[in-house]
């Protein structure tokens, strides 16, 4: 560990040397730029291997790196430099998604889809009603809140316990292979977590829908743009199976190690999806959004269980996993935004907490009910706090649809912030109470 230390002192005593030279040409800042990220990326590196010396997951250490890099504590990146990040941030989200896609076991999906259906049921139900009764009535005691007329406080209520029910698929796919974990607590808490990211969308859309009558004084609800996102979703997935079908196939005639090839196609899926749309509203004034993610995740499920090179597959995404990982939580760490959570660190610990208590709840109540093992019961709600890129999304759309509440946006950010430090660890620790760390 003294290793390690003396090494970040170095990068950092570089780093800060660097960056203390005269830019007086495009091409310099572009190369600053770019050292920028090389630098923060060796830091959470060697600092993910002292926290891991303190059993903290590795993701911590990366997540931890970019808080500190970023431009809310020593601005070593600033705000412009992490938003044009943002194209290497979509493409590593693709590549985790199909690995998470990789590791849905189709054979353990219905071994266990009684658990999985009861999970998402119950975890969904209290959720959304815990957050949602909580903000109404204990809304005017918070002054971030307080001075919401009824019917915002209303709507700030449904939406934030909509995104309250998301969590973060690539968190725990990293996770589960930093663990090499395996067995039937990791096939249901990736199962439900992937089914969760599609089911959100879909009641994020009822809820501005309900959300604009409640504002407007409207009484019908519009059905087509649920028409439309259903559509979508069946679409991303049909393209997604196709993509996988492509992936078997150049498996069966090339036959070598295809982790670069991997890394093209979830750059094609990403840049392809977004010039899709664009396409279609350009020519055809019709928003058909594809998601990048739903057509990665179909596609490693199709590689992992209607192909004979599941397994290559899972090898390949492994061996690219690491420089992948550090890019990805690197970047989500410095995105992280520390001034919402100055301002409304009381509702966010509040909100994180009913949160927690609606996991346990759900949790324990479908594992009873599917007569789990007890450990799974008690240790379930652990493995369901993270939260990332979604909600973050969610919550912007719904701050610009209604300026009214403005403040979810906040709200959102400052819970993340917490759940995204405090989740990777929990569901590290369960996976051990479990015992199914380092079965594969």
């Amino acid at each position: 560990m003294t290793t390690h230390f003396l090494m970040l002192i170095l990068i950092l005593l570089f780093a800060f040397l660097v960056r203390s030279l005269d830019i007086s040409s495009k091409w310099q800042a572009a190369a600053m730029i770019n050292l920028s990220l090389g630098f923060m990326l060796l830091a959470a590196f060697i600092v993910s291997q002292i926290l891991k010396g303190l059993k903290l997951p590795l993701i911590s250490g990366y997540i931890f790196t970019g808080i500190l890099a970023g431009p809310f504590v020593t601005g070593f990146l600033t705000f412009e430099m992490v938003e044009r990040f943002s194209l290497i941030d979509d493409l590593a989200l693709s590549f985790i998604a199909l690995a998470a896609g990789g590791e849905l076991h189709l054979f353990a999906i219905k071994k266990q889809m009684k658990t999985i259906s009861l999970n998402i049921i119950f975890l969904t139900i209290l959720v959304f009603l815990m957050i949602g009764l909580f903000v109404l009535f204990t809304g005017r005691y918070f002054t971030v809140i307080s001075d919401l007329d009824p019917k915002a406080l209303m709507v700030l209520a449904i939406l934030l316990s909509v995104i309250c029910i998301a969590r973060s698929p690539a968190s725990a796919i990293a996770v589960i292979n930093e663990c090499k974990a395996k067995g039937p607590f990791t096939d249901m808490v990736l199962a439900i977590a992937i089914a969760k990211d599609v089911l959100i969308i879909i009641l994020f859309t009822f809820a501005m829908g309900i959300s604009k009558m409640i504002l407007s004084g409207q009484d019908s609800f519009q059905t087509g743009k649920l028409f439309v996102l259903i559509l979508e979703i069946i679409i991303s997935i049909g393209a997604g199976l196709i993509v996988g079908k492509g992936i078997s196939l150049y498996f069966d005639r090339i036959r070598h190690d295809f982790s670069l090839f991997l890394l093209f196609i979830a750059f094609s899926v990403t840049r392809i999806s977004f010039w899709g749309n664009e396409f279609m509203v350009t020519h055809y004034d019709v928003s058909l959004h594809l998601e990048p993610l739903l057509i990665c995740m179909s596609a490693g499920f199709f590689v992992q269980n209607f192909s004979s090179s599941g397994s290559y597959f899972v090898e390949s995404l492994d061996r690219m996993s690491l420089p992948i990982y550090v890019l990805f939580f690197s970047l989500a760490g410095a995105s992280l935004n520390l001034q919402s959570l100055v301002i409304c660190w009381p509702l966010a610990l509040s909100v994180v907490a009913v949160r927690i208590a609606g996991l346990f709840g759900g949790s324990w109540l479908a594992g009873t009910i599917s007569h789990d093992p007890p450990i799974f019961n008690k240790c379930a709600w652990m493995a369901y706090i993270t939260q990332a890129g979604v909600s973050i999304g969610l919550a912007q759309l719904a701050g610009k649809q209604f300026p009214e509440i403005a403040v979810l946006n906040t709200v959102v950010l400052a819970t993340i912030t917490i759940n995204q430090i405090l989740g990777p660890i929990l569901f590290k620790i369960s996976l051990g109470l479990v015992g199914e760390a380092g079965k594969r």
